[in-house]
């Protein structure tokens, strides 16, 4: 597989680098208050290392519920399944609510978080080639191909 770098990113690399560089919030409820329920890009970071790029129409919306549990989060499901072994079928329903949520929320606590805008028309197809460049520990290409690896039959 090619090693993709920012500079294949093209007019897109200085969003990329906004969103992985700079000052970081921590990912609590005290650290997304602020926020709106604008379209944006997010970067969770554990210890320095991105483990988690995404996008989202409502940025304020998503983190709290990052945070709080409640309802259904992409972030919370992927950190149930990758760092706490949960099936993939039940992740998203016990990451909500529950004992594995409890877990899954003391894990999130301890994240830090970027966010930068971007136009609800493009930014999947950002956040996913952002994916492919910074390889994060939950949702970057070399996840996946484990996943798919330890997904085949016996």
């Amino acid at each position: 597989m090619p090693v993709f770098t920012p500079t294949h990113l093209g007019k897109w690399e200085t969003l990329y680098s906004d969103l992985l560089d700079g000052e970081t919030l921590p990912l609590t409820a005290d650290g997304t208050w602020m926020l709106a329920d604008r379209p944006g890009l997010i970067a969770a970071f554990d210890d320095g290392e991105v483990v988690y790029i995404g996008a989202t129409e409502k940025l304020g919306r998503e983190l709290q519920v990052a945070v709080a549990g409640g309802a259904e989060s992409e972030l919370r499901t992927l950190v149930a399944v990758i760092e706490l072994g949960s099936s993939k079928k039940s992740a998203a329903a016990r990451a909500k609510s529950g004992p594995l949520a409890t877990r899954v929320s003391r894990k999130i606590s301890k994240m830090r978080y970027r966010v930068v805008p971007a136009t609800p028309s493009q930014m999947t197809l950002i956040a996913e080639a952002f994916a492919v460049v910074a390889d994060p520990r939950y949702n970057g290409p070399t996840a996946r191909a484990n996943a798919a690896l330890d997904t085949l039959p016996k």
